[in-house]
Parts: C-alpha cells; structure tokens; sequence
C-alpha cells in the first residue's frame, strides 16, 4: 500500500475546497450587492413617493427631514434637481464643493433616479437622485463567508488527522500480519528440525561433555530465537481458533515422548472427560507453549529428574500443569518471569517463551501461573476457560423410581463398575444386567412400551465383531441412549454419537458421573 496516496487526496480534496471556498465568497458578493441595489431601490421609490405627497401640500421642511434622515440611514448623496429656477439642493451641502469624479468613486457608487410629482411644475419633470455605495453589504457578506470557514476548514483539517492515524494503523497491521504469517512458517519448518536436535545432547557420551554443552547452548538460543518470531498483533490471537483441546494435547504429548531424554521420569496424565471439553485455543500454539514448558524443565534438572504434566478438567476450565523436581527459581525473579525480555538461563530455569505463552494464553481468555521453591522444583499452571462440550457429553445420569435401567456390557468387570456405582440406592432393583447383544431382542418390546423411562448403558465392543453402538441404533430415541466405552477419543465413534443423538461415557467416569435420584 502506498502511504503517498492518502495525504494526495486529502492535498486534492483541501484544493478543491479552496477553489469552492473562493467561488462561494464571489457568489455571496454579488448577492450582497444585488440586494443592496434592490433594497435601496425600494427605499428611495418609497421615500420619493412620501416626498411627492408633501411636495403637494406644500410642506418643504418636513420633507427636508424626510430628505436628510434617508441620507443619513442608507445613501451617500441625495441631489434634488427641478427646473424651477432655485429648487434645486444637494445633500450633503459640501458635495456641491467636492465633486468626487474618481475612478474608484465610480466604481463604487451607484445612483437612483426618480420622478417627483410635486406639482410645481407643469412638466412634472423633478427627480431626486439618490447615490449609493453599492458594496454596503459586502462586509456582512465576507463575514458570513469567515464563519462557514471558520466552521468547515478545523472540521476538515480534524478528518484529515483522524484519516491518516487510520490509514497509518492500518498500514502498521498489515505489516504486522504479514511479518506474523512468515514467522509462522518460519517456525513450522524449524519446529521437526529442532525436535530431532533436542534428542542429540542426551545420547552424546561424558567423553564429549564440551561439545554436548555447545549444542545445548545453541538449541537454546534457536528455541530463544523462535519464541521471538510471534510479534503479532494481540488482537490476532484470538482469530482462527479451534475447540478440540484433547486432540492439542494429545499431539502434544506425541511430540514431547519423542525428545524426553532416558534419564528422566516423565508422566503425562489427561483426565478422559477432558475430551468433552470445548476450549478456545489455537493447535500449534498451545502444542508450542507446552513444549517449550517441557524444555524449561529438562533445562531446569539438567536432563535429570521428574517431569509430571496433569490435564484435569475443573467443570469450567481446564487447568494443565508441568512440574519438575529442577533447581527452582529465585523468588525475587519469579515477578519477571513472564517479562518478553528477561532471561535467567537454563541453569535456574528461566522458562524460554513465557512472555509468548502469556500473550497467547491471555488472548484465549486464560491464564497462566507459576510456582516455584529454590532447590525444590517448578510447576506451571495454565488455565483455560470451557467454552462449550461436545454434544455427546454427559453431565449427569436422571433416576425415579419408575425409571428402568438396561446395562449391556460383555465383560463381567464392566458390568461390576455399573454395580458399584448404583450399590447402596434403589437403582440396582431397577437394572438388568446383559452380557450379549442378543439378549436385547427379548427386551426390545419393554423398552418401546415405555422408552421415556429406559436408560440404556451399552460398552461399545461386544465381541464378535457386535457393538453397542449398532444397538443403540435400533433403539428408541425417547430412551436416554449412552455408548461406555474406553475408545471415547475415536473421532468416527465421537461422530456417530452426534449424528444419532448417543451419549458418549469414558469408562473410566463411570464413578465420577453424578446421580440425580427423584423420589
């Protein structure tokens, strides 16, 4: 885009009111002196004819007065000239003195001649003729001209500040945007290459510990020099986001078993019902932030240690945590930790990326926290709000006393989990317990009678190629139809529970899901 072509239009636009300006000020001139001309020949024929009335009766003082206060009020000169010999006057006196012939007087002036029917003469021949600056108004007509400016250029030089200031922003985003989009790409291409040269430094022997610790000291400044690329605009962040945080960090997880060094205990647990949860966030990103949390802490312990990280869901956000036994953070540091510039280096675990993590965090509407004992060890906790679940998440399990329960699960361990969990209640008069598929035909026609009251429990993988999910198809949609199973992160089984209205139930939440009992 070029910056020239605004202030060229607003140069073009400022000329052209000008010019406008100019040609309204001659306009508003010529109609300052034509109504002049106009409204000074109504007074003088009004005057005249008010003249010749006291001209009849004889009155000459009376209409001298009349004479000297229509001079005073609107004319320059007022000349009575009669053929009778001494009836002729000027007003002013001294104008018979100075005759002003000039050209400018000329110019400037104008006269208004009419009849007098005075009756003192037979051939009726009086006139007074009146003389006029005929520019009398055109100083009201200049000062009009001075207001509208007055009003019009400040209200046009203000558009033309607020015009630039939106045209240099604009500018300034594009360039922003554009410098995002490379250092996208630039970290995509480099992120593969950097994973497989954090593995190297763990498989070098003690006999090449110098060399070990430079390719360390490079693989940080690389990883330094990639969390720098993102200077995108923060409104940015928040565009082209994704819900699915369980597939996120599940690759994550991926990624990171592929450069934990043997020598460290590493653990990476996700509550199941996290993948229900829809999360605000941008994949590459969050999968970037945990990494470089993961490298933060190998650099902490030196390569040597635990590593715990914990995805839990909190019912309205999920928190994900990354603990390490390292040496910990200085606590007169721990307020700096998420400044963009400030570095404390991987002996004390300054956490490369933290001002990058925070800025993008924030702008899902997150937060992100640390805590740290010198000596002890470090954890990270990111939180994240729960926009929204999925369609087939399961809250809750409604139960009356009239309510019929159906649980089909090929394995006895299965069925036992669904005895525990409505042990101790009335719940347990109300199921029945099936191991086969085919047990249902006998059943099918209880289960239409009263579908509104039926709650169908059905394990996804039967055996023998038969699924709970076939079953529940051929079930009624009044009942309350839920698939358990252990494979809930399969995206076709996850779609085909959308599609036919299927509750989806991790087996591993069968305890956690609450009852709701009505008597």
């Amino acid at each position: 885009m070029n910056s020239n072509i605004p202030h060229q239009k607003i140069k073009d636009f400022e000329r052209k009111q000008y010019i406008v300006s100019g040609l309204f000020l001659i306009l508003l001139m010529a109609i300052s002196i034509l109504f002049n001309s106009l409204h000074l020949q109504s007074v003088a024929e009004e005057h005249t004819r008010f003249l010749s009335r006291l001209i009849k009766i004889g009155d000459f003082r009376e209409a001298s007065l009349i004479l000297q206060q229509a001079r005073l009020s609107s004319f320059t000169k007022i000349e009575y000239r009669s053929n009778l010999p001494g009836k002729s006057f000027v007003i002013p006196t001294k104008a018979e003195i100075f005759n002003e012939t000039g050209f400018w007087h000329h110019f400037s002036h104008n006269t208004i001649q009419v009849n007098v029917e005075s009756g003192l003469s037979s051939y009726h021949s009086d006139e007074i003729i009146y003389e006029y600056n005929r520019f009398g108004l055109l100083g009201y007509a200049v000062l009009i001209w001075v207001i509208l400016n007055l009003v019009s250029i400040p209200q046009t030089r203000f558009l033309k500040r607020r015009l630039i200031k939106e045209f240099n922003h604009e500018l300034e985003l594009e360039k922003k945007v554009a410098k995002s989009e490379i250092a996208q790409q630039v970290r995509h291409n480099l992120r593969t290459p950097l994973a497989a040269l954090l593995r190297i430094p763990g498989k070098l022997p003690a006999t090449v510990a110098k060399d070990r610790e430079l390719l360390e000291i490079i693989i940080t400044q690389i990883q330094d020099l990639i969390s720098k690329l993102d200077d995108r605009p923060s409104s940015k962040l928040g565009e082209n986001l994704e819900t699915d945080i369980y597939s996120s960090i599940e690759q994550a997880k991926r990624e990171m078993n592929t450069i934990i060094p043997q020598s460290v205990e590493f653990k990476f647990e996700i509550d199941d019902i996290v993948a229900s949860a829809l999360v605000k966030h941008i994949p590459f990103e969050l999968r970037s932030i945990l990494g470089n949390l993961l490298t933060n802490s190998l650099q902490a312990m030196n390569s040597k240690g635990k590593i715990l990280i914990q995805v839990k869901d909190l019912a309205s956000e999920i928190s994900i945590s990354v603990s390490d036994n390292g040496c910990g953070i200085k606590p007169e540091n721990l307020p700096k930790i998420f400044d963009r510039h400030f570095s404390e280096g991987k002996v004390s675990g300054s956490g490369i990326g933290l001002s990058h993590a925070k800025e993008n965090i924030e702008a899902w509407g997150g937060t992100i926290n640390v805590e740290s004992v010198l000596g002890v060890g470090t954890t990270i906790i990111v939180r994240l709000p729960i926009s929204d679940r999925a369609p087939w998440y399961l809250p809750r399990l409604k139960f009356n006393s009239e309510s019929k329960i159906y649980v089909l699960d090929d394995q006895v361990s299965g069925r036992a989990l669904w005895k525990l969990k409505f042990d101790d209640t009335q719940l347990l008069k109300q199921t029945k317990f099936l191991s086969q598929g085919v047990e249902l035909v006998s059943e099918q026609g209880e289960i239409a009678n009263d579908p509104d009251k039926c709650t169908l429990l059905f394990d996804y993988d039967l055996g023998a190629e038969d699924t709970g999910l076939k079953w529940l198809q051929e079930m009624p949609s009044a009942a309350t139809r839920c698939l358990v199973t252990g494979h809930f992160d399969n995206d076709e089984i996850k779609t085909a529970c959308t599609e036919h209205g299927f509750y989806l139930v991790p087996k591993s939440q069968i305890a956690e899901i609450p009852l709701v009992i009505k008597q």
